[in-house]
């Protein structure tokens, strides 16, 4: 089983759409995967990433803990008086039987889970590597370097950076590519069509 956390440069960035389409890539390939999101805030009425997790993944899987403010979760808990354990998503994480796990966060790695708990504390914990889900805009550059520093700080590897392209795009979306390529040393895969879903499958099976 291979198990990777799913992060992000920042809130609404494209981590579902990332998982989702790589989820069923590798069920077409005749692959087990799951997609996981234990934490999810802005459940009201209903946990939409959860669902749609769920559906593509073909088992039902609640979050572990689920808000309905969208806010970061440790303030969500706050609100809400619901606080986190991180042993119980951790022993939630642990059942999950696939060829591929895929554990989505919410936001970026260094949202709290409780004020003592980040999202990187809980990577950690799983012994999980990083996928990087990045929006190619103007400032991804910036943001993607800051991601990969703090989780390689932290002792974590970062398999792959996923480049997701918005539709109103600016000119840095062309070059940002080529850009992150050239400072460091991880595969930068733009998500556009099936061929780069392949692509990604090749690096996955080699972390």
């Amino acid at each position: 089983m291979k198990l990777f956390f799913v992060t992000g440069t920042d809130t609404g960035v494209g981590k579902t759409y990332f998982t989702v389409e790589i989820i069923k890539y590798l069920k077409k390939l005749g692959k087990r995967a799951i997609g996981f999101k234990p934490v999810e805030t802005g459940c009201s009425p209903e946990c939409e990433d959860a669902k749609l997790l769920s559906e593509v993944s073909g088992v039902e899987l609640k979050p572990v803990y689920s808000f309905d403010i969208p806010i970061a979760p440790a303030m969500a808990s706050e609100f809400e008086k619901n606080y986190v354990s991180h042993t119980k998503i951790i022993e939630a994480v642990r059942k999950l039987e696939g060829d591929y796990i895929f554990v989505e966060g919410a936001g970026g790695i260094m949202v709290p889970l409780r004020w003592d708990y980040l999202f990187l504390d809980l990577a950690k914990d799983l012994n999980a590597k990083i996928i990087v889900v990045s929006l190619n805009k103007l400032g991804v550059i910036n943001h993607t370097l800051l991601t990969i520093k703090v989780c390689e700080s932290a002792g974590l590897e970062v398999s792959l950076v996923v480049l997701n392209t918005p539709r109103s795009f600016d000119e840095s979306s062309k070059t940002n590519a080529f850009a992150l390529k050239k400072l460091i040393d991880i595969p930068v895969i733009e998500l556009i069509s099936e061929e780069d879903l392949r692509d990604i499958v090749k690096v996955l099976e080699r972390a």
